[in-house]
């Protein structure tokens, strides 16, 4: 089933938390909601859910206009972030309970929710633990029954809100694997509400970023990491080294380097901010030519890991961070309190208002 929205609008009081917002999932695509606290995206959630009502706007399903329909009638699965599962119920009663609460005339009999229930605990793994009761469980299992119980109605869409937001890192990672695997199985149109940039950028077909009630930004993981279509973006998508400075004439001035400005600059005289992530400086002991490059001293080296991470000094007293593999680092061998030159590869520059700028390079 594919989910439309269309000029969405919720205001709560006096706080706008959706202001015009419009988005496409096409069937069978598992999408990801992300930004920061605030930004808008469990409340998109919900009224694509039909727990809430917009003030403006529309939501469809399969084209067809679905904002009036109850939540129920919507077909929608709901996991949320902190399990919401029956205490007093062990596992199989749990995922069976949206079943046994269907009227009558749609409730499968006794047989069939059974052999529905084992089906879904065998698709997540927990067939063998149908009798026992959530204390019983570990916070990634008790996640994987909420799941099974949003999929035993046969959602025509499952939405999820931060469903790994209260476990721990590793049981995250394990999960998040798990849960793409699964979509690939079922196919079903998914929704996912995360503030975890490496959940959605791992997981999700196609990442809509949303910054205070607005999507900034939508594309696959790739597209939105690679090409950032604003500052906002390309800070929030991971670790990112700012140089302020100047655009003037063809070139920008950034403290203590150069480097030609993109031709959608123009020629005025302008502030400007550029954006380099870690992995797109290089360290040399000697001063580089071809590349633009300024001088640093290094302060720390963190080696730990699958990449080595380095912080680095400018001469003005800037922090830049430097990631790089461990034949790099090895052949280099680099050291504390060492002057090396900083080369960059590649950085993204905007234009910025004067009033935006902050110390930097």
């Amino acid at each position: 089933m594919s989910i439309e929205v269309r000029n969405i609008t919720k205001i709560f009081g006096e706080f706008a938390a959706l202001k015009d917002v419009s988005l496409k999932v096409p069937s069978g695509e598992l999408v990801a909601l992300l930004g920061p606290s605030g930004s808008g995206k469990t409340t998109l959630l919900r009224v694509i859910a039909g727990l809430e009502i917009p003030d403006q706007g529309v939501v469809l399903f399969d084209a067809q206009d679905a904002t009036a329909r109850s939540a129920r009638d919507r077909r929608v699965g709901f996991v949320f972030q902190h399990y919401a599962l029956f205490r007093h119920m062990t596992v199989f009663e749990n995922v069976a309970f949206g079943l046994r609460v269907k009227p009558p005339h749609e409730r499968p009999s006794a047989a069939k929710i059974f052999k529905r229930v084992h089906e879904l605990l065998a698709l997540v793994q927990l067939e063998r633990l149908a009798q026992r009761y959530p204390s019983q469980l570990s916070g990634g299992q008790r996640q994987r029954v909420a799941l099974a119980r949003a999929l035993a109605v046969q959602p025509k869409v499952l939405l999820l809100d931060e469903p790994f937001g209260a476990l721990d890192a590793k049981v995250r990672q394990e999960l998040r694997r798990w849960l793409r695997r699964l979509h690939d199985d079922i196919g079903i149109t998914s929704v996912f509400v995360t503030h975890d940039q490496d959940e959605a950028l791992e997981v999700a077909d196609r990442v809509v970023i949303l910054h205070e009630g607005r999507v900034e930004q939508e594309g696959s993981p790739e597209d939105v990491y690679e090409h950032p279509a604003s500052p906002f973006v390309y800070r929030f998508l991971g670790n990112v080294n700012l140089f302020h400075g100047r655009v003037e004439g063809s070139k920008i001035h950034l403290g203590e380097f150069s480097m030609d400005a993109p031709a959608d600059m123009g020629k005025e005289t302008i502030p400007a901010v550029a954006y380099a992530r870690p992995h797109l400086l290089d360290i040399d002991h000697h001063q580089p030519t071809g590349r633009p490059h300024f001088r640093a001293t290094i302060a720390h080296i963190n080696a730990a890991g699958a990449i080595v991470k380095i912080e680095l000094t400018t001469d003005s007293g800037a922090i830049v961070n430097v990631e790089m593999p461990h034949e790099r680092y090895r052949h280099l061998q680099l050291r504390k309190g060492v002057i090396v030159f900083v080369s960059v590869k590649d950085m993204k520059v905007f234009a910025q208002a004067q009033s935006t700028l902050g110390a930097g390079i």
